[in-house]
């Protein structure tokens, strides 16, 4: 009796994600894609794999603005403890519910730090074997001095006296009087060094010997009293030629954050501010490169990648995938919290401002 039941319950799962398949697939008819290639449970491995061809053919004939918009999308289901896939269906990466991207994320990413390195060396092949080579930046410093004008001795305590005389200097300093003398501090003397691309650099220095202020001057969000002088590039190019907070950021020691907003909303507005910026145009090209070769690519990168590409009001795909692989989905409905109200622990929310 258990086991007929058990069989009963299989098949009720199986009969359930088959309905599922069968009404994305309607909605994918909508796009002119006839979807005759359902796969019963009896298939073999081959056949499987001709079916998914088939539908990478099918996909390949759509306009390039739906074929950036869809993708092969696979259901599974737990048998004898392993993950068989039932259904591999055309899909609309904007159909996807915050759930449907879960599982997706649960799938790929089981175990995250074994599986997300296979992931990023599936999208690693995809785009090498297109013959696309990924943008790097290499940032350059050179003879750079950073010097600062400030006080010294009793004159440079944060007192009620010092407070009143610095206000009044202000004022006769902007008529042009200057009553004050200030003593230049060189934090930066003559630096010059090369940060490569695909690289992780180490800097390591004692305290006060001006590391934060070599890494705000690199990302251009230095302090404008600060008198700078030498040269910092990014691939040849200066700092004042584009704007630097679009290409690097600097992450400060201390956690600044909406405190009422959840984890999963702080990664989402982040997302959000910075766009999906090139990356559909380089699917648009590694997709052409792909139709021109032959090629059909991973479905599960495949479908990532457009989802990641495509803006939306939903959340994002790269937020789940983002909370996983920094290990926050276990606090992503959270508050991030504040000194007047509890969140996240210290360490969880030097992981979001990493994020």
């Amino acid at each position: 009796m258990e086991c007929e039941s058990k069989a009963m319950e299989e098949e009720n799962i199986v009969s359930v994600v088959r309905s599922i398949g069968r009404s994305l697939s309607r909605a994918a008819g909508s796009l002119g894609i006839e979807d005759v290639f359902s796969i019963s449970s009896g298939c073999s491995h081959h056949s499987m794999e001709d079916e998914e061809a088939l539908r990478w053919a099918a996909l390949e004939k759509l306009s390039t603005y739906d074929r950036l918009r869809t993708t092969i999308f696979k259901h599974y289901v737990h048998v004898d403890q392993q993950e068989i896939p039932t259904d591999k269906m055309l899909l609309d990466v904007r159909e996807l519910d915050p759930n449907a991207q879960q599982q997706f994320i649960d799938q790929i990413l089981k175990v995250t730090v074994d599986d997300n390195g296979k992931f990023l060396k599936k999208f690693r092949d995809r785009v090498d074997k297109v013959g696309i080579s990924l943008p790097t930046i290499e940032v350059r410093f050179q003879n750079l001095t950073i010097e600062a004008d400030c006080h010294i001795g009793d004159r440079a305590l944060p007192s009620l006296p010092n407070a009143a005389r610095n206000i009044v200097e202000s004022l006769l300093d902007f008529i042009g009087i200057h009553l004050y003398k200030k003593t230049k501090l060189a934090i930066l003397k003559d630096v010059s060094g090369i940060i490569k691309p695909s690289r992780m650099t180490l800097l390591l220095g004692p305290p006060s010997s001006g590391k934060t202020t070599l890494l705000m001057a690199m990302s251009g969000k230095h302090d404008s009293s600060l008198k700078v002088e030498g040269e910092i590039t990014y691939n040849g190019h200066k700092l004042c030629e584009f704007i630097p907070q679009r290409t690097s950021s600097y992450i400060s020691q201390n956690d600044v954050h909406v405190g009422e907003m959840t984890v999963k909303e702080t990664l989402d507005f982040s997302a959000r501010c910075q766009g999906v910026g090139s990356r559909l145009d380089l699917l648009a090209e590694i997709a052409r490169r792909e139709k021109q070769a032959r090629i059909f690519p991973d479905a599960d990168v495949d479908l990532f990648m457009k989802a990641t590409a495509i803006e939306g009001d939903a959340i994002n795909l790269i937020t789940y995938y983002t909370l996983r692989i920094l290990g926050l989905d276990v606090c992503g409905d959270t508050i991030v919290g504040n000194a007047m109200r509890r969140g996240i622990s210290g360490g969880q929310k030097k992981r979001v401002t990493t994020g």
